[in-house]
């Protein structure tokens, strides 16, 4: 009988206590933006200059109202236990190759950066090592073409658990890298609402204090599905010691999760989530492969493994589609009364649809086994294929009543003889031509293709089709493909991807592609998220405007002034964007959220 811990790490269960560390020099609180250079001559020492690399020698705090730019390819160093304090403030990196936050002395580290209620907070083309954490509370900031590594650094948890330690936050990652930090590389805790966006972005070589954590270590999300943490299109590799996983959720509380199109490879174990019907999760479309480093199964090694439930609550909402499960200790396990949904053709939920691929699972104490079912319950597993056109073999491969009269009955007949191997995507590129965006991508194999939708999004979470193009249906030759889109200026991001239709309907999604259109006028607007108003402060501004995701105008006001007080009370909670023209016809957008 299978005896099978899932050592996830106690910090899952943590309670974060947020320590108050000496604040040495603050900003004013009055509007005032910031630079480095400004820092050099207003902080008395807490700032310096010297070599063409900057030193925070003390933590410097920005508080409610100013701003902290940071635009130019610099290196800022930290002295140890010292931080920076975005109180409230704004911070806004946008340098034009990288800019590097990093320790004076490596060994020593520094404790981070900590951002609280700072929703406009910006981060681009950053490179953050050796502190601590970066340290989320109350904020959702946005993360583009960012690397965090080396992270972790001491033994204290203090300022913050992983490399990204969240409290009641939402951040948006884009084409991020996480390497080598010491534990997880975006941690949030048990009983604490975190939803994060993580898209395109790279985890590799995380924990490397072999401690029993995931790569992305998640507690509960949302109270009623208000928020979904979204893990798309990200490759988790190589998990830096044996104990590491890839994607552990561990909820005192609820969770809603979507974790689609990831490669989910060489850790402990793939996916993990312990709970029974607080758990609510899409799990479609990725390749978790090779999960098995730490070659015991007594201990883990599940490409998906769920746990948890009661009498009283059992099952979790949890699909589980489309995903090629390969080369792990075991595929799937279940275990007490968690009962998740592979696969039920019966059903009027047509996305629990199963069209899993189970190939060559195993382990030596039970070989070749890629669905342990060890719970009382029956568990449906329909319209997956298991490596084999043959039933009994099959059979073989399942792990349940018949071989264990205490557990449930997998119901897996149906199931696939054959697949059909995806299209190959060599590339998809989006490139701005003045109003226009030129989406190309090419296929080097395409098998029983039906067409492709175009999406787009203007915040990268929401996507809508714009556009459909046949596909090629059968090829084994290269295939070229292109789409324009004509774009408005009212958005300074555009979000692609492509959702590539089989005939049969399955259907999987490209990397996603952003085009950032510079900004032309200077704005600052509070608060954010807003209820009743919002203040717009911007020089020259002659008309602002507040526009849904699709780009409809919502709220026109011609103005005459810089500072203008703008009522949104006809808006319905959501996100919205805010766009401000001045005299000059010039124009800028930002992320509106109304609560």
């Amino acid at each position: 009988m299978l005896t099978k811990k899932l050592l996830l790490t106690v910090s899952l269960f943590f309670l974060l206590t947020w320590n108050v560390f000496a604040i040495k020099w603050q900003t004013p609180g009055t509007g005032v933006n910031y630079t480095l250079d400004d820092l050099v001559t207003n902080s008395s020492g807490s700032v310096t200059f010297l070599n063409s690399e900057y030193f925070i020698n003390d933590t410097i705090e920005i508080k409610k109202f100013d701003t902290l730019t940071l635009t130019n390819n610099d290196i800022v160093r930290f002295a140890p236990n010292t931080y920076l304090w975005i109180n409230g403030g704004t911070i806004l990196v946008n340098p034009s190759t990288n800019i590097l936050l990093t320790a004076q002395d490596n060994n020593a580290g520094f404790l981070g950066v900590r951002l609280d209620s700072s929703d406009n907070a910006y981060f681009k083309n950053m490179t953050f090592e050796y502190a601590v954490s970066f340290r989320l509370v109350d904020c959702s900031p946005t993360f583009e073409n960012c690397t965090f590594q080396y992270n972790n650094v001491g033994t204290s948890t203090s300022f913050g658990n992983g490399a990204i330690a969240l409290f009641r936050s939402n951040p948006f990652f884009n084409n991020c890298q996480f390497l080598n930090n010491r534990r997880a590389a975006i941690q949030g805790g048990a009983n604490i609402n975190n939803a994060p966006k993580i898209y395109n972005s790279i985890f590799s070589g995380n924990d490397t204090y072999n401690q029993n954590v995931p790569q992305i270590n998640l507690g509960a999300t949302s109270t009623a599905g208000e928020d979904t943490v979204k893990i798309i299109n990200n490759q988790i590799l190589n998990a830096g010691g044996i104990q590491g996983g890839g994607i552990g959720f561990l909820p005192v509380g609820n969770v809603y999760a979507v974790i689609t199109g990831n490669t989910i490879r060489n850790n402990r174990y793939g996916i993990t989530f312990n709970g029974a019907n607080n758990i609510n999760a899409m799990v479609s479309y990725n390749v978790i492969d090779s999960n098995n480093i730490q070659n015991n199964p007594a201990l883990g090694g599940s490409g998906i493994s769920f746990t948890g439930g009661s009498a009283g609550s059992i099952g979790q909402n949890t699909i589980v589609t489309g995903n090629i499960i390969r080369a792990n200790l075991w595929g799937i396990t279940i275990q007490q009364r968690s009962r998740p949904h592979i696969g039920n053709i019966n059903n009027a939920d047509t996305s629990d649809n199963g069209k899993n691929h189970f190939i060559n699972n195993t382990n030596t104490t039970t070989p070749g086994i890629d669905l342990y079912n060890n719970s009382p319950d029956d568990v449906d597993a329909q319209n997956n294929y298991w490596n084999t056109d043959e039933l009994s073999a099959v059979e073989g491969k399942i792990f349940h009543n018949p071989d264990n009269g205490s557990l449930g009955v997998v119901n897996y007949q149906p199931f696939l003889t054959s697949i059909n191997m995806p299209v190959t995507l060599k590339n998809f590129n989006a490139t701005l031509k003045g109003n226009e965006v030129l989406l190309t991508w090419q296929t080097t194999t395409e098998e029983n293709t039906a067409h492709f939708n175009i999406q787009k999004s203007l915040n990268g979470t929401e996507f809508y089709t714009i556009g459909t193009l046949k596909a090629k249906g059968n090829s084994n030759q290269l295939v070229n493909y292109s789409y324009t889109d004509k774009i408005n200026t009212e958005s300074n991001k555009h979000f692609y991807k492509l959702a590539i239709v089989d005939k049969d309907g399955t259907t999987t999604y490209s990397n996603i592609r952003l085009i950032n259109i510079s900004k032309k006028v200077a704005i600052n607007f509070y608060p954010n998220p807003a209820k009743d108003y919002v203040v717009v402060e911007s020089k020259n501004a002659r008309n602002i405007q507040v526009l849904d995701l699709r780009g409809r105008v919502l709220i026109n006001m011609p103005v005459q002034n810089d500072h203008n007080i703008l009522h949104i009370q006809s808006l319905t909670s959501g996100n919205y964007i805010l766009k401000v023209t001045n005299s000059k016809g010039e124009e800028t957008s930002e992320k509106l959220v109304v609560k």
